[in-house]
């Protein structure tokens, strides 16, 4: 496991390495994971020569000079759109920020006071990993196709017609929506939003009255009948990812 240390002061930069590498060495039976970190002075120093899929964790301080933390992100994301970043910082100023740029957590300085938020923050990036490895064989008229859960936006089933929407495509699958809807609701990313409808939560930016707003730029209902239910699941899945 490959992960960049951003921040423009060394001393922080040794503190955060040293609390990661005491994470993963109390659980590395659990999750047998060795960090190879990188270090960066500055988001110009970082971006520099950045490659897509290089590193599969970002830790980045918010305040830097010349390019702060939340600027370096939304760069990053135009190279790597899947891309994960963990934010700290001393002030929680620019923590909507952090949710503008899909970060995993957002962690306060001094880190050693903070633990059990960054530990969180931590288990979750672990499980994402575990989880990119999921996926389901649909079938479609070209024979079977295998997919990874974290690339589906959502499924949807109308009439007789069933479709895998993905984020460049659209997939017409045979089978139940029943059958394929199960077996992604135990993956916790895909709620059931309205009846025949199921969406990776991942994708979603935000409800709007009585739709979400996806990152692809659609629009989704959300269930009348079941709004409260459906908000407050998305809301605690929201809430969780990221460990605020």
């Amino acid at each position: 496991m490959k992960i960049a240390v951003v921040d423009d002061l060394a001393q922080e930069r040794n503190e955060i390495i040293s609390l990661v590498t005491d994470y993963f060495s109390v659980r590395f039976q659990q999750f047998d994971i060795t960090p190879e970190f990188c270090e960066y002075e500055s988001g110009e120093a970082f971006l520099d020569g950045f490659m897509p899929a290089e590193f599969d964790l970002v830790l980045l301080d918010i305040y830097m000079a010349e390019l702060t933390g939340i600027e370096t992100a939304e760069k990053l994301l135009l190279l790597d759109k899947n891309i994960k970043i963990i934010f700290f910082t001393t002030s929680t100023e620019h923590i909507l920020d952090g949710y503008g740029v899909h970060a995993l957590s957002y962690i306060l300085k001094p880190v050693t006071k903070h633990m059990k938020a960054f530990y969180k923050a931590l288990d979750y990036f672990v499980e994402l990993l575990n989880l990119d490895k999921c996926g389901i064989t649909i079938k479609t008229s070209s024979g079977d196709m295998f997919v990874l859960n974290k690339n589906i936006v959502y499924i949807e089933s109308s009439v007789r017609n069933l479709f895998f929407h993905f984020a460049s495509e659209v997939v017409q699958a045979s089978g139940k929506y029943s059958d394929y809807s199960k077996v992604l609701r135990e993956d916790h990313r895909f709620l059931e939003c309205y009846r025949n409808l199921t969406v990776n939560m991942d994708y979603i930016v935000k409800p709007i009255e009585n739709d979400f707003l996806l990152k692809t730029g659609e629009k989704i209902p959300i269930s009348r009948r079941r709004k409260a239910e459906v908000i407050e699941q998305y809301t605690t899945y929201f809430i969780n990812r990221r460990g605020f």
